[in-house]
């Protein structure tokens, strides 16, 4: 029915932070291992430290771990191969409580080739789909690297470009805060025509820190991918309009409150998707009968569904199409003040598969922009429109900035594999509430 053929820098990412072993469909799953131990370097990471180098890559990106951790600089530390980890209690919960040393501003520190010199203004060239200008270090990020760093990491993982790309040593670099990119053109057509500089080795050099391996603790098991592995059977329900008559497109009030109150008395718990992306890569939990509550369109009868929410202590995630606003941008905001998740669901709702790559990322990154602006806050998710997607489109939504993407239809089944494309189950207006059960369970 669609095509799904993921671009090669984009699978790569995903298996290299998702791949596993034997799927488990059970969200009350034996709890991942909270520290690990890695024969290579004998050495341990546990948490928060753990969470922070599976989300940010991992071996591929951040590398063996080449310290325990450690006091350095007033704070807690640990050294691997292409970055140091900073921990900070006072963001605990948020994903800035584990930072990266700014490796790359340091050993970049005192260069004084053109390249770090930030572009003048008046000089400054366009944003498209091969270019990023970046205004807060006023440099450009550009094509390969550029398909590396949104793949990888992005923002998070490896901070703003604190240079233009040049060429040192011979080979083609480009520098960020907190990472150098050399680019190998003897590795085209592999994930490692992009290599990332050792500069957490060179920092633990310059620091002096003690490498040598350690004794591993009792009970501590070798890191092994399969054991974070997350697979589960999720109900993540589809609404559009409410109202008489019922459609396809719309359910009866009356209708909606049966199905409430339905899985309430039948134990469900209404999650966000920001929730289920966490479980699903290892570091999240979920009660024991999860239900997401999605509402594509933003129409306006959604705004009493919400209430009707509320009035349970349920929550729902709404994906707006921000070119046909059938809610006002105070009630987008006050929704996500209540507590329900925003996400986008493009300008004009129009199919993606179709657009030019100037008009597709328009869709992509306006919208995101425009409802972060409205709520004040991140706007991790995408619902593709029409349910239609391909490798370019799912490509283009992570430059984008998402966190992950759904689908309109595809059962219960959410997998690591399916992060850009996890499904959904369409909610019509014609179902009886024993039809509706029958969906959810």
């Amino acid at each position: 029915m669609r095509s799904v053929r993921v671009l090669g820098a984009l699978l790569c990412a995903l298996l290299g932070l998702f791949a596993g072993g034997v799927p488990d469909n059970s969200p009350s799953a034996a709890a991942a291992p909270s520290e690990v131990y890695f024969p290579v370097t004998g050495h341990h990471v546990g948490e928060p430290f753990l969470s922070a180098w599976r989300a940010r890559g991992g071996i591929p990106i951040i590398g063996y771990p080449l310290s325990e951790p450690i006091e350095r600089d007033g704070m807690t530390v640990q050294y691997f191969e292409r970055a140091r980890f900073e921990w900070h209690p006072e963001s605990a919960g948020s994903i800035w409580e584990v930072q990266g040393t700014l490796l790359g501003r340091w050993i970049a520190g005192g260069k004084t080739d053109p390249a770090f010199a930030p572009i003048p203004e008046g000089q400054t060239p366009p944003t498209n789909a091969d270019n990023w200008f970046f205004p807060e270090t006023r440099h450009n990020l550009s094509h390969g690297f550029k398909d590396y760093w949104e793949a990888n990491g992005g923002l998070a993982g490896f901070g703003y470009p604190i240079s233009e790309e040049f060429t040192e040593d011979g080979r083609t670099v480009q520098y960020f805060e907190r990472a150098r990119f050399e680019w190998h053109p003897e590795n085209a057509g592999t994930p490692y025509v992009v290599l990332l500089g050792r500069l957490g080795a060179d920092r633990a050099a310059a620091d002096g820190v003690d490498t040598s391996p350690v004794t591993r603790r009792a009970g501590v098991p070798d890191y092994d991918p399969s054991l974070f592995s997350r697979s589960l059977s999720l109900p993540v329900l589809m609404y559009h309009r409410f109202g008489d008559p019922a459609d396809r497109y719309q359910v009866p009030y009356w209708a909606f409150a049966q199905q409430l109150d339905w899985l309430l008395a039948n134990g469900y718990t209404t999650v966000t998707l920001g929730q289920v992306y966490d479980y699903l890569a290892g570091y999240g939990t979920l009660p024991a009968k999860p239900v997401v509550l999605t509402f594509d369109d933003g129409f306006s009868s959604q705004w009493a569904a919400a209430a009707m929410l509320d009035e349970r202590g349920m929550k729902g995630v709404f994906f707006i199409t921000t070119g046909q606003p059938r809610m006002e941008d105070w009630q987008i905001k006050a929704l996500s003040d209540q507590g329900h998740e925003i996400g986008a669901h493009t300008i004009s709702h129009t199919v993606l598969t179709y657009l030019s790559d100037d008009r597709l990322w328009a869709e992509l990154s306006v919208p995101k922009a425009h409802l972060e602006a409205v709520t004040g806050r991140p706007v991790e998710f995408l619902a593709y429109t029409y349910g239609e997607y391909d490798g370019r489109v799912i490509a283009t939504t992570q430059a984008a900035g998402y966190r992950g993407a759904v689908a309109a239809w595809g059962g219960k089944e959410w997998t690591p594999e399916k992060w850009w494309f996890e499904p959904r189950i369409e909610i019509s207006g014609y179902l009886s509430l024993g039809e509706f059960a029958a969906y959810v369970r």
